[in-house]
């Protein structure tokens, strides 16, 4: 039995809703931490690099124009959420309807990449797993608990 796209867009589902009750609890404040990384400044734009290019590839798959979030607010959790729950939506949708010729389409979404559309989704949820364990990372160093539970072991998405 395989792992199907919908327990991995369910499992990570689970994780955006910790991540968002956790900075309700904690509030706005862990968005501004700091990043040495030049690209993502902080902690929210971090986020917003989740958030922002799922929706993009959605769009792009659906040959739509594409969102410039690069301006959209990265100091307020529940703009963040708000907006991922856009993109995840877009996300569930195109994956709910795609037939098998959709699953198999070759984009290239770069120069000299050539990719399916199932390779496109794995990799923005793959992308997602590996930004909330950075920010895990990010919030344990500065003391700070983030909520737990995070491994797929835990998660109800499989049964």
């Amino acid at each position: 039995m395989n792992l199907t796209i919908e327990e991995l867009i369910s499992y990570t589902d689970e994780e955006r809703a910790k991540w968002e009750q956790w900075f309700a609890l904690h509030g706005d404040e862990p968005l501004k931490f700091p990043l040495a990384d030049a690209a993502h400044g902080s902690v929210g734009a971090l986020i917003l690099h989740i958030f922002g290019p799922e929706l993009q590839y959605v769009q792009f798959m659906h040959d739509e124009s594409l969102t410039d979030y690069t301006n959209f607010s990265v100091d307020r959790a529940n703009e963040l959420f708000a907006f991922a729950r856009r993109s995840r939506g877009l996300m569930r949708v195109w994956s709910r309807e795609a037939k098998e010729a959709d699953w198999v389409r070759v984009f290239e979404p770069q120069d000299n990449v050539r990719v399916s559309a199932r390779k496109i989704i794995v990799h923005v949820l793959l992308h997602e797993i590996r930004h909330w364990a950075q920010i895990a990372l990010i919030m344990r160093q500065r003391g700070i608990a983030p909520p737990g539970d995070h491994d797929l072991l835990f998660s109800k998405a499989l049964e």
